[in-house]
């Protein structure tokens, strides 16, 4: 599969990473990515750092449990080695954290999940629309995708 998201060239290819793990480009697997990335990169950590931990807070179904691959595939953080936890939540939100108690928060914007769920889920969105959904979660800007906290 060729994938052309006309991104950051490491954004890209962690999306790539996580399309050969998960199985398919969605919506939710891009923004577990990103969600992924911004984590990193806020707490200043690589991929696989040991002493991250990741909770996730979002309904554990599909299509919105896909965000769980896309950390997966980007931090490192896994539940077979038990450093990703998952929380039943109506939202979509990732506490990334570290043993001295360094944490940030990523959440989706409420506007945007809105939409989102509405488009994929109401209207049967066909594998075409669905790939077009994944490039623009690729592509919008993270101050309209996301909040930020730092702690």
């Amino acid at each position: 599969m060729t994938l052309q998201f006309g991104i950051d060239t490491t954004l890209e290819n962690i999306i790539k990473k996580a399309v050969d793990f998960h199985g398919h480009l969605g919506p939710f697997l891009v923004i577990g990515v990103r969600m992924g990335f911004i984590g990193l990169r806020e707490l200043e950590l690589k991929e696989g750092a040991e002493k991250l931990h990741a909770t996730a807070l979002l309904k554990y179904s599909v299509p919105f449990s896909c965000v769980l691959d896309g950390l997966q595939a980007t931090t490192g953080c896994t539940f077979g080695n038990q450093k990703l936890t998952l929380k039943n939540s109506p939202g979509i939100t990732v506490e990334f954290q570290l043993p001295n108690k360094k944490k940030v928060t990523v959440v989706v914007n409420q506007t945007t999940f809105d939409k989102l769920k509405k488009k994929l889920l109401s209207e049967k969105a066909s594998n075409h629309e669905i790939q077009e959904l994944a490039q623009l979660m690729a592509s919008m800007p993270e101050e309209d995708l996301f909040v930020i906290i730092k702690e």
